[in-house]
């Protein structure tokens, strides 16, 4: 019989509830691993948070939870010491920086793009840019999520392509089982049946939704109203005042940050799904609405069109005027929406977290073993 691989993982911000990016992909990944035999460790400095624990199988992992310490001491002194214990295979970090420089197992770096790791990026501290540089150096192997990202992070640190997997993320289950007709319209926020171009994410300046907002206010669509979700407060402020200059505070609803929940039915409900970016790794909320039958356009930016394929439509950067014309083109022409909803669905059944974890356990783990074996030899 043979013996289950002992894997652990970076679950530091697990810690905290909030669903975006790494913690999507790091929980997804754990709800699959059990399943195919692996027998999962998470490590921490606090206990992980109920909104992730609630999605993974019972009895599935151990948890270890250090005590109070710099992150430095975790990191290098508490984390070896407890992989050591726990007689590991591989220590996975799924972000971009976490792994331990002496470990005893073979370690996996999860690097979902290369966004902002330039050590003169001005969102990283010199000292951060160190714990991200150290992690590339140590891992055996990286695991990253698009074509794309895989040849940006060779671009940008010089990594061959032999060292880096691609496994892409996929959609949550709710989004497939929803569909178009039982989605939620938000009345009293869209409307009853008001039809709603829908964004929802970040609102850091590379997901431009301003560029949206332009373009959804050059729209001769009567009815047609913009639904935004996600944002800070500073950056819904600065997006509302934008909304006014244009003339189209009517038109425009700001729903802030939603639970997960809610998702899936927002998708389900929307005229289409919107997504401008100039600068992304992958693109989860395309794969998430395409699962929800949502129709979806997408700039042709990085690695958006490898994710849409054939699902959707897409759009210039240079100029708003072509995402207003598909707009218009969604809001009137009733067959060639249905046409984008049915190609949607089809697409996003080429994504799947089952695929992703069997590829990550029967692909990406075995090519790190052999390489810390070589390492040794």
């Amino acid at each position: 019989m043979t013996k289950p691989l002992r894997v652990g993982f970076n679950a530091r911000l697990l810690s905290s509830g909030t669903t975006r990016g790494w913690n999507r992909y790091l929980v997804n990944l754990l709800a699959e691993l059990p399943a195919l035999g692996a027998e999962l460790f998470l490590y921490s400095h606090l206990p992980p948070h109920e909104n992730h624990m609630r999605n993974l199988p019972a009895g599935a992992y151990q948890v270890r939870v250090s005590k109070p310490m710099t992150y430095l001491a975790w990191q290098e002194y508490w984390l070896p010491r407890q992989c050591r214990e726990d007689a590991l295979d591989i220590f996975h970090s799924p972000f971009h920086y976490g792994l331990p420089w002496r470990a005893d197992c073979a370690c996996v770096l999860t690097m979902h793009d290369a966004i902002g790791l330039h050590p003169l990026a001005p969102l990283l501290s010199p000292h951060v840019w160190a714990y991200h540089a150290m992690a590339r150096a140590r891992a055996d192997h990286i695991v990253t999520i698009s074509r794309y990202s895989r040849a940006d992070l060779m671009r940008a640190f010089g990594i061959p392509k032999s060292q880096i997997t691609v496994t892409y993320l996929a959609a949550q289950r709710a989004f497939h089982e929803i569909t178009e007709g039982t989605g939620q319209k938000f009345p009293g926020l869209c409307g009853a049946a008001a039809p709603y171009v829908l964004y929802y994410g970040g609102w850091e300046e590379r997901k431009n939704v301003p560029f949206l907002v332009r373009a959804f206010a050059a729209t001769r669509a009567p009815g047609l109203q913009l639904v935004l979700a996600g944002g800070s407060d500073a950056e819904r402020t600065a997006v509302r005042g934008l909304v006014d200059c244009l003339g189209i505070a009517g038109r425009v609803r700001l729903l802030g940050i939603l639970d997960d929940a809610d998702l899936p039915g927002l998708c389900a409900g929307a005229l289409c799904f919107a997504y401008p970016s100039r600068h992304e790794g992958f693109g989860l909320q395309v794969c998430e609405a395409m699962a929800a039958g949502c129709p979806v356009l997408v700039a042709r930016a990085t690695s958006l069109p490898e994710v849409l394929g054939d699902g959707g439509a897409s759009f210039s950067l240079d100029d708003p005027h072509e995402l207003t014309q598909l707009l218009q083109r969604m809001a009137s022409n009733t067959d060639w929406r249905a046409t984008l909803s049915r190609k949607a669905k089809e697409r996003s059944r080429t994504f799947s977290w089952h695929t992703t974890a069997v590829k990550t356990l029967q692909e990406v783990y075995p090519l790190a073993l052999r390489a810390r074996q070589a390492k040794r030899s």
